[in-house]
Formats: structure tokens, C-alpha cells, sequence
């Protein structure tokens, strides 16, 4: 216990007007040179820059995989292209096209022959040559051939392509756009299982993009203002919050944030680097110095003194700004929290004098 007591007198000595510089020793003890600070509310500020990307709005995209299996021959687009509704995109040669052709001209001829069928039936019943349960018959036999061809034609319909023979087919956009993502070669093997090849994107609104801490995002919400900077540009743009993610990013470990933003010019590009900082308006939250709060990986703590004694507290923090950082939750308005010479005192204090041997505050 002798390291904490000298500890202790040092403090003592400097809350009484005796401050000693760093390093200054007197009679072999370590001397601290520290601040007392009151949490107080917090009032609206800016958190500090946060690094960003602009990517294009998955709500504006349209991607685009093959239908059906087969061999590229053609790739009449690039990366970043301006493409029409309709412009040719990607020529596949599919033998499952030539099937799918097949099965609805077979289709078609077994509906001719099932309604000559019927007629036939019909003119024996009529006549009195056959008994009327062959026509139900005949009929239910035209029916299915109908319902057989409907379906063929209907397979055909929907792989919104267009045709270039009875083995080539055309993928086309869906829509006007950007070409913002491409996996597509001459000679590669696709398929319906091969996934999206092409992405087409309208850049006329695209979002902003920040990974936060899962501890930086308490404060923010749908709504929230933010304040962008684009690196190289010499204005801000103004924005809000449109979603904070329910779920951690399980590459990066960071909740991402989004923030939409109009592009009517195009000027925005998806990829392009940014800066945001968002507005922190929490009434419930309490503002101490940056250096106050510690951490030892695991869990943010400061020393608050209370009954003449300095003990560490755990408190859940936000994120940085200005040199002060707003506290969620662990402290109460009024508390005395150590300030400067915190880290000081966190490194001479062992952790079972942390826990059982509070140093003594004036």
C-alpha cells in the first residue's frame, strides 16, 4: 500500500494550491498534477469527422443475372457506362433456349391436334355415333393442350429478353443508368445460379455511407442531421440520417450508417471518398473532458470522486468531439470526475488498489 499513499498525497497537495509539474518528485513520491471536473448536461454539438464513402442507392438499381445457362459472345458495355432502357447489354448462346423453343412449338402443334380431336368428337356425338362422355373427354384433352401451350409461351415471355435465333438471346436494361457493377467476360460460363453479371444504377439520388462504432451510434437516428465533406471539395453539404443499421457489419464490426442525398448533376460519384459528422443532440447525455475517460479495452471508465475518495466507474461513452465526450450512461449531473492527470493515476494504481484501496481526495 506505500505506492498508493505517496500517490495520494500528491493529489492532495495539488487540490490545495501545490501543484507540481509531471515528474516532479518530493521526498522520493510521485507528484500529479490533476483537474476536478463537474459532468454537466450536455448541449447540442458536432461530433468529430468520420471517414465516408458514397456508394450508388440500392433503391435506384437494377441488377441483372441470365435467365438461363450459357456462353457469353458478346459484352457491348463497361464500367461506368450511360446506358437507355433497351440498349443491348450482354449475347449469350443458350442450348436451354432451343428446349424451352421446342417444348412451345410442340406445344402448339398438340393443341391443333387436340382441337381437330375435338371437332371430330363433337360431329360423332352429334350424329349419334359416340356417346356424349367422349366429347367430355375430347374437350378436357383440348383444355390441358391449351394450358400446356400458355405455360411454354409464358416460360418464354418471361426472360425479358430479346431474341437473336433460336439458341441466342440478349440480356437488355431494364431501365436508364449508370453500368455501377460488371462480372461478365466473352467466353464465361453463366447461369441463373451464376448471380447478378451487371448492375444498372440511376445517380440521380445515391447514399452516403459511415461505419460508426456500435458505442458512437446511441445518439443517432432517422432524422438526425449531418454535415458532409467531400474530399478535394472546398463546400459542405448538408444532410440527414435515413437509417441506422439493426444489425453489425460481420466483416468490418461497425454498424453503418446511411445518409441520402440528392445527385441531380452527377456530380456525387459512387466511390469517392467523404467526411460526416453528425449533430448529438441527447438531452440524457453528460458532457466531461476527453482525457477524463479511460478505457482498457474491453470498457470505458473515468475516477469520480465522491466522499473525500476517487474510484473508477465504468460508463458507457460517445463518440469524441472537440476535446469533450458526451457519457449515455454511468454518471449523474454534479459528479466530480479526475480530468487532467487521469492517465497518470490509472497507470500508478495497480488493479487490486483499484479495487480495494481508493486514494483520498481532498
Amino acid at each position: 500500500m506505500n505506492r498508493p499513499i505517496a500517490v495520494l498525497f500528491a493529489v492532495a497537495a495539488c487540490h490545495h494550491g501545490a501543484p507540481a509539474s509531471p515528474g516532479d518528485t518530493e521526498g522520493g513520491s510521485d507528484r500529479i498534477k490533476y483537474d476536478l471536473v463537474t459532468a454537466q448536461p450536455a448541449k447540442p454539438h458536432w461530433t468529430d469527422d468520420i471517414p465516408a464513402r458514397i456508394v450508388f442507392d440500392e433503391t435506384r438499381t437494377s441488377r441483372i443475372g441470365a435467365p438461363l445457362g450459357g456462353r457469353v459472345s458478346a459484352v457491348t458495355v463497361e464500367l461506368g457506362d450511360r446506358v437507355r432502357a433497351g440498349a443491348p447489354l450482354v449475347t449469350i448462346i443458350s442450348g436451354d433456349l432451343a428446349e424451352l423453343r421446342t417444348a412451345r412449338d410442340k406445344a402448339r402443334v398438340d393443341r391443333e391436334a387436340a382441337q381437330q380431336n375435338l371437332d371430330r368428337i363433337a360431329a360423332l356425338v352429334a350424329a349419334g355415333s359416340l356417346p356424349g362422355k367422349e366429347l367430355l373427354a375430347a374437350r378436357q384433352e383440348f383444355a390441358e393442350a391449351e394450358v400446356a401451350l400458355a405455360s411454354a409461351e409464358q416460360k418464354l415471355v418471361s426472360l425479358r429478353v430479346a431474341s437473336g435465333g433460336d439458341t441466342t438471346f440478349t440480356l437488355t436494361a431494364p431501365r436508364d443508368g449508370v453500368i455501377v457493377d460488371k462480372h461478365v467476360a466473352v467466353g464465361q460460363q453463366v447461369s441463373p445460379d451464376s448471380g447478378a453479371v451487371l448492375a444498372i444504377a440511376d445517380l440521380a439520388g445515391v447514399w452516403l455511407v459511415a461505419d460508426l462504432l456500435e458505442d458512437a451510434v446511441d445518439h443517432l437516428h432517422p432524422g438526425s442531421a449531418a454535415e458532409i465533406r467531400l474530399d478535394g471539395a472546398d463546400r459542405s453539404l448538408a444532410g440527414t440520417v435515413e437509417q441506422v443499421s439493426a444489425i453489425v457489419d460481420p466483416d468490418r464490426r461497425t454498424v453503418p450508417v446511411r445518409i441520402k442525398l440528392a445527385n441531380p448533376t452527377g456530380a456525387l460519384r459512387p466511390g469517392a471518398l467523404a467526411r460526416v459528422r453528425f449533430l448529438d443532440d441527447d438531452a440524457a447525455a453528460l458532457a466531461v473532458p476527453a482525457e477524463a475517460v479511460l478505457s482498457d479495452g474491453a470498457r470505458s471508465y473515468v475516477y469520480v470522486v465522491t466522499g473525500g475518495a476517487a474510484r473508477r466507474r465504468d460508463v458507457i461513452a460517445g463518440p469524441r468531439s472537440a476535446r469533450v465526450v458526451a457519457i449515455r450512461a454511468g454518471l449523474a449531473a454534479g459528479d466530480r470526475v479526475v480530468a487532467r492527470g487521469a492517465v497518470l493515476l490509472d497507470n500508478q494504481l495497480s488493479l487490486e488498489d483499484r479495487a480495494s484501496a481508493p486514494w483520498s481526495a481532498p
